[in-house]
């Protein structure tokens, strides 16, 4: 479980927080972050947060004020309660039993926090509309500009009681030192991503500042609050699929924490005009509810959401990204690129891999990128036959070795990258007491969750590199898996 979030599916770090077009995760693109860029974050990441700390941020008087809050608004009444629920911070639990189908949560429209609501009520709407900030950007602004109220005059601010609830920190990559990141996630692919997450907010942080520069009330904004809001958002905005994929704050219900195994989001009922959101299983009275945020890896709930989930409860969503590179110095490079690209291809390409199955399209593109041609009417064969119709690919048996000794090779190269050892991130993970059934919270514990990232992302190469080449239907690891216990996969 994790502090405060939710999500669903397609909740995510949205693309549009971006200044470039680029792609957060990893699959197709090479983060544009570079080495040098990368230092300059590393100051930046490091900067204190700013944010003045409650003494008790799960004061009783905290969550009744939040309770009343939402209930004057039109909070209906719910069949599940706010309580502490550990480490997690606040969660949800059942008010009585629930059945898998019953409504356990109902937010009314009118208290969605969304681009249409802020654009109507916050005093930066005019920059918002002039510079075309795009809605994660406003929702963003709104927080910082609702925390500001709150600090000065919190009788007067509409939505003190639910800015007093939210968390001061979330434990995700926003709150890094950039000493952390390179220590704690050396050799893993999230190293780059983290960074790429860092410069993205970053760039947003300092076009914002720019644009309220002259407004009345940009003393409001400052580099800290905005870090602050975009790191709430990472963990609680909430994309609604069944309302055009809007984008929303959904006070009450962004207190749902998440469990791996759960296949239940919450979602926008329009028979209802209200978010709401439905178990998939039973729940006893006083039993924490949860939600799914998605068939998220361990190294992404870590960066985005600030905690790892215990051993045994994620290995079907577990992946690292495994990266290809044509070879430059490959005498048919040219050709094999412009094939590539005739087939929707680049030159680079990055492969998920996963405990239980090989990535679509992963030996074909090795083989393609192994195999060395002795013309270009062949390259064009073997482009036609690795990338053509779906119904007729085939990987040539005289190429299927090769591509295979690459796989394994890039499998060894990516587990060399690693800092330390497989026993030092296990004695990590004795050292900080870690229980196998519970999640790490980064806050508490975060070389303990970066270790066992470490563990699972290296676990995973490991079962890839051996499983390579026993022949099947695509399950080589599946077959591994049968004689491992699930207890033992990230060991």
């Amino acid at each position: 479980m994790a502090r405060n979030k939710l999500s669903n599916p397609a909740r995510t770090f949205n693309p549009q927080l971006q200044l470039r077009t680029r792609l957060l995760t990893p699959q197709v693109r090479e983060s544009a972050c570079g080495r040098k860029d990368r230092q300059n974050l590393k100051g930046y990441a490091a900067k204190k947060a700013g944010i003045v700390k409650k003494a008790q941020p799960y004061a009783d008087e905290i969550r009744s004020n939040l309770v009343k809050w939402l209930q004057d608004e039109g909070m209906p009444d719910q069949n599940v309660e706010i309580r502490y629920v550990g480490p997690a911070g606040w969660g949800l639990v059942a008010k009585k039993p629930l059945k898998p189908g019953d409504e356990a949560i109902k937010i009314p429209e009118s208290l969605l926090i969304t681009s249409e609501k802020v654009l109507a009520e916050s005093k930066f709407a005019a920059v918002m509309k002039e510079k075309k900030l795009p809605e994660y950007w406003q929702l963003a602004m709104f927080l910082v500009e609702n925390y500001a109220m709150t600090e000065e005059d919190p009788e007067n601010c509409k939505y003190a009681p639910y800015i007093k609830s939210l968390p001061d920190e979330t434990g995700n990559v926003l709150e890094w030192t950039g000493r952390e990141i390179s220590d704690l996630l050396k050799g893993s692919p999230m190293e780059r991503l983290a960074y790429q997450m860092i410069s993205d907010v970053k760039e947003a942080v300092q076009f914002i500042l720019k644009s309220v520069k002259g407004h009345p009330n940009a003393y409001y904004m400052s580099e800290a609050r905005l870090r602050w809001a975009f790191s709430l958002l990472f963990s609680r905005v909430v994309r609604l699929t069944s309302r055009d994929r809007q984008l929303a704050l959904i006070p009450w219900a962004d207190m749902l924490n998440h469990k791996p195994d759960v296949q239940t989001y919450i979602d926008w009922d329009e028979k209802e005009q209200s978010v709401v959101f439905r178990p998939d299983r039973q729940y006893r009275e006083g039993e924490e509810v949860f939600v799914s945020y998605g068939p998220r890896s361990s190294g992404d709930l870590l960066l985005t959401y600030g905690f790892v989930p215990s051993t045994a409860s994620n290995p079907e969503t577990e992946k690292v990204d495994l990266r290809f590179v044509l070879d430059g110095y490959d005498p048919y490079a040219g050709p094999k690129k412009q094939a590539l690209k005739k087939y929707g291809l680049d030159s680079s390409w990055t492969f998920p891999l996963q405990l239980n199955r090989f990535p679509i399209g992963l030996v074909e593109y090795a083989c393609f990128l192994a195999f060395r041609p002795k013309s270009d009417g062949e390259v064009e064969f073997y482009a036609k036959q690795l990338f053509g119709p779906a119904a007729q690919r085939v990987i040539p048996a005289e190429i299927d070795t090769i591509g295979r000794d690459l796989i394994q090779q890039e499998c060894f190269n990516a587990l060399s990258r690693y800092r330390g050892s497989v026993e030092t991130d296990r004695l990590m993970l004795e050292e900080f007491e870690v229980i196998a059934q519970e999640s790490i919270m980064s806050q508490d514990k975060r070389a303990a969750a970066a270790a066992a990232v470490r563990l699972r992302e290296r676990a995973i190469l490991r079962k890839t590199r051996d499983a390579i080449f026993r022949k099947g239907s695509g399950n080589f690891i599946q077959k591994l898996l049968r004689r491992i216990p699930t207890a033992d996969l990230f060991s």
